[in-house]
């Protein structure tokens, strides 16, 4: 495997991780770390950090991160070198270092000196770096100028990073943590405009979309999404997102399909299949819960421990519909009234044997049992 895919383009792994295949694509960096050019070991070693810190396997990010700098810095690509050093700084949960070091390897570019063309992309990416750092510390003012100023950098598509949707997609970002949507909405449909292959976008998109209420768009929105990277999670969310708009008969559809021929996902360290199939069995349980259909729900939500005994959500929703059934079932026969008579009961005598009382209250008649 790592002979084929150390042949593979780089181009290759960018795109898997575009389309939210990330262990793919990480699998596919590492292997060609194993056999690539000189030229190509700094972006390879600079995507395998950033991917694990994805899945936050942050020691490492930061080992690969540190190569990175050192790599960048030999072939003369200096600010690449301080990006790299300023990611490793965040990850070891250092923010505060990580700006410092943004801003001296913008340094040239916020003194307003003129960008080579061939280090824009290089620029941009530090930018767009930068931008995060401030909206974590909700500096979303600067954080909104340096992703004005990476788009107009204009780094055009080349990989995650380097990409000027990336820079929409991560205004987007800034916009819903300001709780701005329509701006938001604005930013991700600009960048699924110039990168429609970017899954992160769509998905953004459609949440943004339901923000808003726009809820046939956001369903447009999640399959692209699903057309892209068919998660379980997304068909959970549309058969939500149809309930909400009054169509429970074609939610459970999605979820019965979906059921029936599993989408075929990439599954992350500690998930399978079965737990992608039980996602689809509590969704078909939410919504028939929130129907009313409480007996359906119960067989729904079994079907989902079935899938996955140690989910704990479908533990959680079991207990639920349970006590809402037993709940029912004690109202529709009169078991409320009947406890209250009996305790009161009780509480009027306070026997010394309250037990043993309340048994002959009731075989005696003195409280009629419904």
């Amino acid at each position: 495997m790592i002979q084929r895919l150390s042949k593979k383009p780089l181009s290759e792994g960018y795109e898997l991780w575009d389309k939210g295949y990330i262990l793919g694509a990480l699998r596919l960096f590492q292997c060609k770390l194993e056999g690539c050019p000189p030229f190509e070991v700094a972006p390879c070693t600079d995507a395998v950090g950033a991917i694990l810190e994805i899945i936050e396997e942050l020691d490492e990010a930061v080992e690969h991160y540190d190569l990175a700098a050192e790599k960048y810095d030999t072939i003369q690509k200096k600010v690449l070198g301080s990006l790299m050093r300023a990611k490793s700084a965040a990850a070891k949960g250092d923010p505060e270092g990580a700006l410092k070091l943004c801003n001296e390897g913008l340094a040239d570019h916020d003194k307003g000196a003129e960008i080579d063309q061939a280090k824009k992309f290089q620029y941009a990416r530090l930018l767009m770096t930068r931008a995060d750092l401030h909206a974590q510390a909700k500096n979303f003012e600067a954080g909104l100028k340096d992703i004005t100023d990476a788009i107009g950098l204009e780094p055009g598509y080349d990989k995650p990073g380097q990409a000027t949707h990336l820079a929409h997609y991560s205004k987007g970002l800034i916009y819903s943590d300001m709780e701005d949507f329509e701006s938001a909405d604005k930013a991700f449909t600009a960048a699924v405009g110039l990168r429609p292959e970017h899954f992160a976008s769509w998905e953004a998109l459609f949440r943004t979309k339901k923000e808003l209420g726009q809820l046939a768009p956001a369903v447009d929105a999640l399959d692209k999404a699903f057309a892209l990277h068919g998660k379980a999670e997304l068909v959970r969310e549309k058969a939500f997102t149809l309930s909400e708009m009054g169509k429970d008969d074609e939610a459970l559809e999605v979820c019965d399909k979906a059921i029936e021929n599993p989408p075929h996902e990439e599954t992350e360290a500690f998930t399978g299949p079965a737990e992608s199939v039980a996602i689809l069995h509590k969704a078909k349980a939410a919504i028939l819960a929130d129907a009313g259909n409480m007996d359906d729900a119960a067989k729904a939500i079994k079907d989902a421990l079935t899938c996955d005994p140690q989910d704990p959500d479908a533990m959680r929703m079991s207990a639920d519909i349970t006590t809402t059934l037993a709940r029912d079932y004690l109202q529709k026969n009169n078991i409320p009234q009947f406890l209250d008579a009996l305790i009161g009961h009780v509480l009027q005598s306070k026997p010394e044997a309250p037990v043993a009382f309340m048994l002959e209250a009731i075989e005696k008649g003195a409280i009629s049992v419904p």
